[in-house]
């Protein structure tokens, strides 16, 4: 098959579906493409020069193509058209120069676009749609949905003033008219999906996002345990400190200082919590950054490439996420890391039991409360409960979350649709 999958941004190096399920998917032997626009993931965020540059690089790009892990990238022109609104200051709206002839040139059996709520997915479903019309060979339309509950609020003015002047329900009909499947990565996404970005519910899967399994990795030998030894020394940690990693934005909606917080917390109770360390993975503002390393007993690094992400976990003891989902804490597990989320996730079927697994391979705390996360991460002090946890954990996600699986899975849809 030759499948093409949509993003409004592309980063190399990252850990995103559109960096790890199009290499699956060149794995199983398929011609892919990924077309992207030039920007990078975070370019319009504020401080990006300051928080992201020094890692990504500009947040703009050249144009062009080129092959990567097994796929061709395709770097259009970004064109942000004008503000949509007085009243939407700095809110511009994502396009692609070329798109539509792009989309026609590769012609390909699938597209595949990451984000359903977009001016581009609206593009190519108009550009399939033609392409289907034309009797120039049939194209199958798939979308996709990460939007969680966390992060999407049509009570929000400028979210509800987005919607509407940009006219998303008449698009979103289309859309979901030519689309032969919508994949949601959890319960609550499916839900916005079905709610707001209307889409039927006969046409919705609940489909999780995944782990390179190859790259993730437990510890699984003596040079393995050696390489950690070395690594934990290197980062400024004993062999006897019990290590919490979290990686990602140093952003209020992720809320990485709870978990500074807990830690800071533990020290000032005594010399039996000292320690407790923490390692955060990532960049913020100066104001993020130095409120988490005033806090005792934290060590901040900065944002790394994603293969050099699993030398890191396996260098910690438990992986923390005080806010929002993220793909990263199905990495640390994979690591054979036990993981402590929020209470208010949307996906607590990444801690608690599963068919064929009953044990749990990580905790909930109660959002925001820095005590309580405390008290969660004392829970995991003992080394044969980290252990457990971490090998159900890690065999969780092998057989339910991994890239390979998902792509399998897809492979599977794609070919149905084309067959029927």
């Amino acid at each position: 098959m030759k499948i093409l999958f949509l993003t409004e941004m592309y980063s190399e190096g990252m850990g995103y579906s559109e960096n790890f399920l199009p290499k699956a998917m060149a794995r199983l032997g398929h011609e892919v493409h990924v077309v992207s626009s030039t920007a990078q993931v975070y370019f319009n965020a504020p401080h990006y020069r300051k928080t992201y540059e020094p890692f990504l690089g500009p947040n703009i790009v050249q144009p062009g193509t080129k092959e990567i892990d097994g796929y061709l990238l395709h770097r259009l022109p970004l064109i942000l058209a004008g503000r949509i609104s007085k009243k939407l200051p700095g809110m511009n709206v994502i396009m692609m120069k070329g798109l539509r002839e792009t989309i026609a040139h590769i012609h390909p059996d699938v597209i595949n676009v990451f984000h359903l709520y977009s001016q581009t997915c609206y593009e190519a479903a108009r550009v399939a749609h033609e392409l289907n019309t034309d009797r120039a060979g049939r194209v199958r339309f798939f979308t996709e949905s990460h939007v969680h509950a966390s992060v999407f609020n049509m009570r929000n003015p400028r979210t509800w003033l987005k919607y509407h002047l940009l006219q998303f329900p008449r698009k979103l009909r289309f859309i979901n008219s030519i689309t032969v499947k919508h994949y949601a990565i959890a319960k609550d996404v499916a839900e916005i999906s079905m709610r707001y970005f209307l889409v039927p519910p006969e046409k919705i899967e609940i489909e999780s996002l995944g782990v390179d399994t190859d790259l993730f990795s437990p510890i699984a030998s003596a040079q393995d345990e050696q390489a950690r030894r070395q690594k934990r020394k290197a980062l400024g940690f004993e062999d006897t400190d019990i290590v919490c990693i979290y990686t990602g934005r140093f952003t209020p909606d992720k809320n990485p200082l709870c978990l500074a917080q807990a830690v800071n917390y533990l020290h000032e109770k005594g010399t039996a919590y000292q320690h407790i360390k923490a390692l955060f993975v990532g960049s913020g503002t100066q104001r993020d950054v130095e409120a988490i390393r005033a806090m005792k007993g934290c060590v901040v690094h900065p944002f790394v490439q994603v293969h050099e992400l699993p030398a890191l976990y396996r260098a910690a003891d438990i992986g923390v996420w005080p806010r929002q989902e993220s793909t990263s804490q199905l990495d640390a597990a994979a690591c054979g890391l036990p993981i402590i989320i929020s209470n208010r996730t949307q996906v607590k079927e990444r801690v608690d039991p599963c068919e064929g697994m009953p044990g749990r391979n990580g905790l909930l705390y109660e959002e925001n409360n820095f005590v309580d996360l405390a008290e969660k991460i004392l829970m995991l002090s003992d080394p044969q409960v980290r252990k457990e946890m971490g090998r159900i954990g890690a065999q969780k996600v092998h057989m339910l979350f991994s890239w390979d699986a998902i792509a399998r899975k897809r492979e599977k849809d794609f070919q149905h649709s084309l067959e029927t």
